[in-house]
């Protein structure tokens, strides 16, 4: 099955610089306006088949790097994309977490050690420092969300917690590709940097950008009782 290599890394690579582009929209428009809506759902629609692509690279020529890459990208584009179903467990029983979620999520978790225990054994080449990067990516993601299925309307819940994990899945996902591209194309930038660097600024990003909707919220509350 060798044969499928090339042209699945041809889609791969195609709809990952599509993803690189479109992906902006979402981040840009006004959030749950139809432009938002839209290109929100283009960007899933070629992130998923980015990710199949991936996947069957990784089985066809395997690489702890590239799994952990596609374990933590599923991770962010699923969860971010089935928070939208679990808006208010506290309110609606279809709310809470389906088998789907857990076996989705259980398996990147899997994935995630898997991984860390190749680098430990030294599998994992000079690319070392950002498989682990990505697995405990992977532990996080998936840790927090078994956290959220298992106990739904438990500390930290609250009637916006989706609207802060969607933002920081998504925001994850966006990155995950920049990553992908970084790593491949600018290879004038050193390692692991030039895979990291996305990462670490779409978390910052998404920090900053949940703590000022956090305050914007605090602020009408405080104006609602005044």
């Amino acid at each position: 099955m060798s044969w499928l290599f090339t042209p699945t890394l041809v889609l791969h690579i195609s709809c990952g610089l599509a993803a690189s582009v479109v992906g902006l929209a979402p981040i840009l428009t006004r959030k749950g306006s139809r432009a938002h809506r839209l290109s929100g759902r283009v960007f899933a629609g070629l992130m998923a088949t980015l990710l199949a692509c991936a996947w069957l690279m990784t089985a066809l020529k395997f690489s702890p790097y590239f799994l952990a890459l596609s374990a933590t990208a599923t991770m962010t584009l699923f969860s971010g994309l089935r928070v939208l179903r679990r808006k208010r467990p506290d309110l609606h029983r279809e709310d809470q977490a389906r088998p789907l979620d857990w076996i989705v999520t259980s398996g990147v978790v899997g994935v995630g050690v898997w991984v860390l225990v190749l680098v430990v054994m030294g599998r994992t080449g000079t690319l070392a420092v950002v498989s682990s990067a990505l697995a405990y990516g992977a532990l996080v993601y998936g840790g927090w969300d078994l956290w959220r299925f298992a106990r739904p309307t438990d500390w930290p819940f609250s009637p916006e917690l989706w609207k802060y994990e969607h933002l920081t899945k998504m925001l994850g996902a966006y990155g995950a590709v920049l990553s992908a591209f970084s790593g491949n194309f600018l290879t004038f930038l050193p390692t692991p940097w030039s895979q990291l660097w996305p990462t670490i600024l779409f978390q910052t990003v998404t920090m900053i950008w949940i703590a000022v909707l956090i305050l914007s919220r605090r602020r009408r509350a405080a104006a609602a009782f005044a």
